[in-house]
């Protein structure tokens, strides 16, 4: 145990921030929005006064909003922040550069580094909210190449459409849980070589183990990656757990 423990802020153990956009959509563990969905402390940042659409449109007239939000979590204690929706990725040099801890704005960046794992011949299966709301900027600033990807969106699931994209306060489990499977069947439908499947948004997280039961492939999504930083900060010991004879 260190001699000294020094102090700063007013509460403690909290690994990872959360930037959360302003609303009060249902939310189900696996959903970054839910802290259940964690084994490690996460402290939540809400966003105010900041459009949904600047994301859409990569406007950054607003991102001083942003940034505010992530420096106070910064101050608050947390080792690394992270942003509770994929189109984030645009953003992601402007609010990493304004703070002195890592920043992950999107699984979008997982695609590049996935994709230098896969075979050559293989693609990457994304599901994104809405294929209209993903813009090649997007994609272009998560250094993920077009050409590797089969792109599927949740436009045509109503549920998702009334829960997320318009805000409704009621959310059928079962009925975002098909509309999720319906877009990787449709993935896999368009494109057989599909190495691993990344979700964009964040709301779907929680059919995860859903997808790779019925379609049997690696997912990937922000909780990937944020469990990959934490592993980072997390204290482990190693040893031989077999005595090798003399």
């Amino acid at each position: 145990m260190a001699k000294f423990i020094f102090g700063g802020t007013t509460n403690y153990g909290q690994l990872a921030g959360i930037l959360m956009l302003e609303s009060s959509i249902p939310r189900l563990p696996g959903d970054p929005g839910h802290a259940q969905t964690f084994d490690f402390p996460v402290r939540y940042g809400v966003i105010r006064d900041f459009a949904f659409e600047d994301l859409v449109d990569i406007r950054t007239e607003h991102i001083g909003h942003i940034i505010a939000v992530a420096l106070e979590l910064q101050r608050e204690g947390v080792s690394f922040v992270a942003a509770d929706c994929g189109l984030f990725a645009a953003f992601q040099r402007h609010i990493a550069d304004a703070l002195s801890i890592p920043f992950i704005g999107s699984s979008l960046h997982l695609l590049p580094l996935i994709a230098a794992f896969l075979p050559a011949s293989q693609k990457i299966g994304l599901i994104t909210g809405d294929t209209r709301m993903l813009k090649p900027a997007h994609l272009e600033a998560a250094g993920a190449d077009p050409l590797r990807l089969v792109i599927r969106g949740m436009e045509d699931n109503r549920e998702f459409q009334n829960v997320v994209i318009h805000r409704g306060r009621k959310l059928d489990p079962q009925a975002m849980q098909a509309g999720v499977l319906a877009a990787v069947e449709d993935l896999f439908r368009s494109e057989q070589s599909i190495g691993a499947v990344v979700l964009e948004c964040t709301n779907l997280i929680t059919f995860r183990s859903d997808i790779q039961n019925q379609f049997g492939v690696p997912v990937f999504d922000l909780v990937s990656l944020m469990e990959f930083f934490a592993d980072g900060y997390r204290f482990r010991s190693f040893s031989a757990r077999y005595l090798r004879k003399p």
